[in-house]
């Protein structure tokens, strides 16, 4: 069919047509010529007072204003809805999953893989997770800049991660600093008489936070551990002075009972 190019640089360019009047052509250049690997060529604005359709399929409720995509319920492939193209480099696109209520984001040629954002039916939100089962599914190491929380409103000062209920696990490790410096040649042991005297006037050990800090300031488990510990080799110190004088008597029995 002959080419046909139409300028429509000003109002009146073509007759006014009736309301359903059509025209037919091969290919249509609007303001440019007309190149055939497309039937429309617009060089220039194009506006659209209602909703746009494209895609192989056709979904006459307008769910918007603006440009609606519409694919097969059990579409064959994993092509996109909607596609960005990075001309010879890269392309990414969103659109629902094959045959899926899923709607996928992901920068990969097509929806056939697990990297990118999936949000489902019951809007549980997947990263790399293609089928989330809870509100947020996340396959993969999350980091978080300033802090996180959970179950509560802000993120309290001096706190990088604060959670309002009970955290369950099978293991927690704390890096720190340890007591073995109890075991130091220079360490002073208190003596059990002023461990004693302490334990009357302050109602704890030496070293250890009282119930009423605790209450306030709460309680730092790898500080305390330490402090455990502390109590621990200390203890152990005792014990060994014991043994060491329990052993020293009973020679003096022994030796009185051979007189």
């Amino acid at each position: 069919m002959k080419k046909i190019l139409l300028c429509l640089f000003m109002a009146g360019s073509l007759p006014a047509l009736a309301q359903y009047d059509t025209i037919s052509v091969g290919y249509l250049g609007v303001g440019t010529y007309v190149n055939k690997t497309f039937n429309l060529n617009v060089g220039g604005k194009s506006r659209f007072a209602n909703p746009a359709h494209f895609g192989e399929s056709f979904d006459d409720t307008p769910y918007g204003y603006g440009i609606q995509v519409a694919r097969p319920a059990n579409q064959g492939d994993t092509r996109f809805h909607l596609s960005f193209v990075r001309a010879g480099q890269w392309v990414a696109g969103m659109g629902f999953l094959q045959s899926s209520n899923t709607f996928a984001i992901q920068n990969y040629g097509n929806n056939s893989v697990s990297t990118g954002i999936f949000i489902t039916s019951a809007s549980n939100v997947g990263i790399n997770n293609r089928t989330p089962a809870t509100a947020l599914d996340v396959n993969g190491t999350v980091r978080a800049e300033t802090g996180m929380v959970v179950n509560m409103a802000s993120l309290p000062t001096g706190y990088t991660l604060a959670v309002n209920g009970t955290i369950g696990g099978t293991k927690l490790k704390v890096t720190q600093s340890w007591a073995d410096y109890v075991f130091a040649a220079g360490y002073k042991l208190p003596s059990l008489a002023e461990v004693e005297a302490h334990i009357k006037e302050n109602h704890k050990l030496p070293d250890i936070p009282s119930e009423k800090q605790i209450a306030a300031e709460g309680l730092d488990v790898g500080e305390m551990q330490k402090l455990q510990m502390q109590k621990i080799e200390e203890l152990t110190l005792y014990i060994i002075d014991l043994k060491k004088q329990l052993e020293a008597q009973q020679k003096e029995i022994e030796a009185l009972k051979a007189k």
